[in-house]
């Protein structure tokens, strides 16, 4: 496996690099009065992988997320190679979730694909990122599955390992310097788990990197992997120091690991066992510290020389012809950086160059976004209408949608333009109005929790501006979502032999703009509550208000509630397709007798009334460009008020 990051560093033109190192100490962390973290120190080298193990609730995956920025601890210190970590800094990390969190009806390749165009530099050519995405697949040894659905619960996909690797692929596409990877091992065997874990020692030994895991109950196998181990129990630390050593500090306090015993399973026995060999441990673990094998970065009166990154821009740059093949970063936590007087900015061949002829280069990058908002919100609507598609026009919709297409034209084939029947007539336009704007509402509040734990993944890496994201969500799901009207009306528009050729573009126009108001309303709920069955029972309360104030139930409401009956985005479809089916329209044959509803059916030289009678008779009110624009309204402020309201929510680190 070693041979192939050899290889694919050789086909790079690189030879190793040199990498950064991570040294946290006196790091706390509480949660109300209980502590989660207290005073928690190590060091992560380059070349090197550290595992954080300890027993469940232990505060492992607490400290990579401290490491990583997602939460502020109470107290501590983080640098990197001597260097106060910034969020500029943690440009040059990666994190690797316990969970794999994916697109599921993308393939791995379109993955892949959509990350790097997305996060890799714009200055690079995007044949430079699709070759950027060949070597990590061929690296990771995924190249089988490339073309695999990333597959969920419904439809299979990848395995647990493939997606294990998947996860760490899109993570390093970006050549970070430092990997926190939190139980990359969890949900798979243990053949698996080892391969996994194996490929991962190759990759940081041959390429320099740091790399930092948590890591519940590893094998013997794996556990020898580690250069070092972090052994916290209780939030403290039991044990810190290279792995090999780990059971003669247990020996020293009495405690014999028995011949061919899982290393890693004595010590999470020991330090889950009863509380007097807890203390024991973690008061010798505390002695250590003034040990001649405690690394000194860790002592708390230790000072690095090295000035801030980012002081001073002559420190470094970033070529502007930036090259993923040739630009090499560096940060070094030595002396040598005194004697650097400067640093040349050359963009011969695309290189960056220091004194000295080494290969000390320090990118000093300090854009915010690694891509422009047009990039983003192109790759993202592209990414986007690839999901979204099988959400909203899956075969049980489109099946749905047909179906109830037929049926409506069988209950209302070709209706008879009499009174006996206005009351038919009416119902399907109400029925036309409510269906849609409801499939919308609960198809835009079911469809974000997986885009939530995305975007949340997504902006905490800094990979887009919220923006983008927002309005690549919009354009690209609507030209799905109106496909379905199209064909139910179209259909049943001309079966029930509803008001001409003006009639069925205005009611087409208006269910559509109708579906995109209420999805508006739907994607506000669904980004109001992380829990999607408070956001349904949120979204049936609107559309049961919209049911019943939308002017088929009800038309004289009490005066002082009145007015809430102009929220319902059902009122204005409802009255506007009225207003399209009896404007121009043929006449109203009269029912005979005492059985009809209009004083000029009561002449029985009349056997008919006009359209436009019937329309006085209900008081619309408003006029058609005025209903347009409260329909419009409602699209407008439902979004407006969804978008401001995932900012709220959102945050992004780094």
């Amino acid at each position: 496996m070693e041979s192939v990051f050899q290889n694919w560093q050789a086909a790079r033109g690189e030879g190793k690099r040199r990498g950064i190192d991570l040294v946290f100490k006196g790091i706390n962390y509480d949660i109300g009065e209980r502590s989660i973290l207290k005073d928690v120190s190590g060091i992560a080298k380059q070349g090197d992988m550290l595992a954080v193990m300890g027993p469940s609730g232990s505060g492992k995956t607490t400290l990579l997320n401290v490491v990583a920025g997602r939460i502020v601890a109470d107290s501590g210190e983080i640098s990197l190679s001597g260097q106060p970590i910034s969020k500029r800094m943690r440009k040059k990390m990666c994190y690797v979730l316990q969970q794999d969190i994916f697109y599921s009806n993308l393939t791995l390749r379109q993955t892949l694909t959509y990350t790097a165009l997305l996060r890799l530099p714009e200055e690079m050519s995007k044949k430079e990122k699709i070759h950027r995405v060949e070597e990590i697949v061929d690296a990771l040894d995924l190249r089988k599955c490339l073309d695999t659905i990333i597959g969920d619960i419904f439809q299979r996909g990848l395995s647990g390992g493939e997606q294990k690797r998947a996860n760490i692929a899109n993570e390093i596409l970006t050549d970070p310097m430092l990997m926190l990877l939190d139980e990359p091992t969890s949900g798979l065997d243990s053949n698996t788990a080892c391969n996994l874990m194996k490929i991962m020692k190759s990759y940081t030994q041959v390429n320099n990197k740091t790399v930092i895991t948590t890591i519940h109950q590893p094998s013997s196998q794996i556990y020898h992997l580690f250069d070092r181990v972090l052994l916290i129990t209780n939030g403290q630390v039991a044990y810190f120091g290279e792995g090999s050593k780990i059971l003669s500090f247990f020996s020293s306090l009495g405690l014999e690991c028995s011949m061919n015993y899982n290393p890693a399973d004595f010590i999470l026995e020991k330090v889950s066992d009863e509380k007097e060999i807890q203390d024991t441990i973690i008061e010798a673990a505390n002695k250590l510290r003034d040990s001649e094998d405690w690394p000194v970065e860790l002592h708390h009166n230790y000072m690095s020389k090295q000035p801030r990154m980012g002081d001073n821009k002559s420190n470094g740059h970033i070529n502007k012809a930036y090259n993923i093949d040739e630009v090499k970063l560096t940060m070094e936590a030595t002396t040598e950086m005194d004697s650097i007087k400067e640093i040349q900015n050359t963009e011969q061949d695309g290189r960056m160059h220091a004194l000295g002829g080494e290969e000390n280069y320090l990118m000093d990058d300090d854009k915010k976004w690694m891509t422009s908002w047009w990039t983003q919100y192109s790759v993202l609507t592209q990414r986007n209408l690839y999901q979204a598609k099988d959400r909203i026009l899956s075969k049980f919709n489109i099946i749905q949608t047909l179906f109830l297409a037929v049926l409506a034209s069988l209950f209302w084939f070709q209706i008879e333009r009499t009174e006996v029947t206005l009351r038919d007539r009416i119902g399907l336009i109400f029925f036309t109005s409510i269906y849609f704007g409801f499939f919308s509402i609960i198809d835009a509040i079911t469809g974000f929790p997986e885009d939530r734990a995305i975007l949340s993944k997504e902006r905490s890496s800094g990979a887009y501006r919220l923006s983008a994201y927002f309005f690549a969500k919009m354009t690209s799901e609507a030209p799905l979502l109106i496909a379905q009207p199209i064909v139910f009306v179209t259909i049943v528009f001309w079966v029930a032999g509803l008001n001409g050729v003006t009639g069925y573009f205005g009611c087409l126009a208006v269910v559509i703009l109708g579906a995109l108001a209420a999805q508006g309303v739907g994607l506000a709920i669904g980004v109001s509550f992380k829990i999607i069955k408070m956001a349904l029972v949120a979204g049936t309360i609107f559309m049961l208000f919209s049911l019943l104030s939308g002017g088929f139930y009800t038309v004289n409401l009490p005066f002082w509630i009145n007015w809430i009956k102009y929220l319902s985005f059902v009122l204005y479809v409802y009255n506007i397709q009225i207003t399209y089916e009896f404007t121009n329209a043929a006449p109203i044959f009269c029912s005979r007798g005492n059985l009809t509803s209009f004083s000029e059916c009561l002449n029985p030289n009349v056997t008919s009334i006009d359209q436009s009678a019937y329309l006085q008779s209900i008081s619309i009110g408003w006029p058609l460009w005025a209903m347009h624009l409260a329909l419009f309204g409602i699209l407008l402020v439902s979004r407006t008020t969804a978008y401001f309201i995932l900012r709220f929510k959102s945050t992004r680190i780094g």
